[in-house]
């Protein structure tokens, strides 16, 4: 194989297909993304988990990741993800402006998200994982990005021992909503300001880590909601007052619809498929959006996607992932790899 070559399972062939599921990031709107694949398991009778050859997830899209490595199945995430919603977005809390010591803090108790993920993950370290994953985050400290890598390469050694807990809170660790994360040394804040779509990511590591031809890549995307947004007149001028209600929804947008196009570019639309549900704008919020709706637009989305999974993404069985450093999911005698630069970490 040309290039980076990876782990045993992949390093004998090059794979005629590899198949990626990339989650948005979005708050408690990723519901809707816990829903959406909870209905294709039960629709389709499939393993959304044995479907796909690597994962990425951004914020919330990025917890969701975790818990499928973690070996949960999406009915039981979105069981978990209700109880999360419930206990970190309390809508007591919602009103900051109201409070005036919450400019200079976080609007929301990150210990609470700290007590509700711990209820999911547990102990469980990234090197634990049963699936090969990435998760993006921002180093606020060297302003540069850091992604958070199982061991799915000899070169990465380091990430396997943190705490997925840790890299959840990295990861959504929204400016405003939660304080920066200190992981490993690192000052961390959400994914979502520059990859809040991570399917470029992700194609990115196939290619360069795994050695995988992106004539072999599919790609499943599933967003947190498509809010058809206004853009009055008076925000042409700028200002604080006139963005500040407006700015956060627009960079998370850009950054999906961005990483949409350049994803399609390189492996071309009929092998990258995203699904989300359209709504009209101001309907859902990062930390409100009613649990009901987001059941019933993941139930009408399904009915769309069902169909288009068996034509593109059914058949396809991942090869068994086995990590290459520490975890309870690891090769105590790796076949040895050639490496090439990381140049995303």
């Amino acid at each position: 194989m040309k290039g980076a070559t990876v782990e045993a399972s992949l390093e004998d062939q090059t794979p005629t297909r590899f198949q990626i599921l990339a989650l948005d990031g979005g708050g408690a709107k990723a519901l809707f993304t816990a829903h959406l694949l909870a209905r294709l398991e039960q629709d389709l009778d499939i393993s959304i988990r044995d479907s796909f050859d690597l994962i990425a997830g951004t914020s919330a899209g990025g917890i969701i990741a975790l818990a499928l490595g973690a070996g949960l199945r999406p009915s039981e995430i979105v069981n978990h993800y209700t109880e999360l919603v419930q206990s970190v977005f309390p809508s007591s809390r919602r009103r900051w402006w109201r409070r005036p010591s919450q400019l200079t803090s976080p609007i929301y108790n990150a210990d609470a998200l700290r007590t509700a993920l711990d209820g999911v993950l547990g102990e469980r370290v990234l090197g634990d994982s049963t699936k090969r994953l990435i998760v993006p985050s921002w180093d606020v400290q060297k302003g540069g990005i850091h992604i958070f890598k199982t061991p799915h390469h000899s070169r990465l050694k380091r990430d396997w021992r943190i705490p997925m807990v840790d890299v959840a809170m990295a990861t959504a660790a929204a400016p405003i909503y939660f304080p920066a994360a200190r992981v490993d040394g690192h000052r961390l804040i959400d994914g979502g300001v520059w990859a809040n779509n991570p399917s470029v990511l992700a194609i990115t590591e196939a290619v360069s880590m795994l050695g995988v031809p992106l004539s072999a890549i599919r790609v499943l995307n599933v967003g947190t909601i498509d809010q058809l947004t206004n853009h009055p007149k008076r925000l042409d001028n700028g200002g604080v007052l006139n963005w500040a209600s407006s700015i956060t929804s627009l960079v998370l947008t850009a950054s999906s619809r961005g990483g949409e196009g350049i994803a399609e570019h390189l492996i071309g639309k009929t092998n990258y498929r995203r699904f989300d549900a359209r709504v009209p704008g101001s309907l859902y919020s990062l930390d409100a959006a009613d649990p009901a709706d987001l059941a019933g637009l993941a139930a009408s989305a399904s009915r769309d996607l069902s169909p288009v999974f068996t034509e593109c993404f059914s058949g396809h069985e991942a090869a068994p992932y086995t990590s290459l450093a520490g975890g309870k999911n690891t090769d105590t005698n790796p076949t040895p790899s050639l490496e090439t630069p990381d140049a995303t970490r």
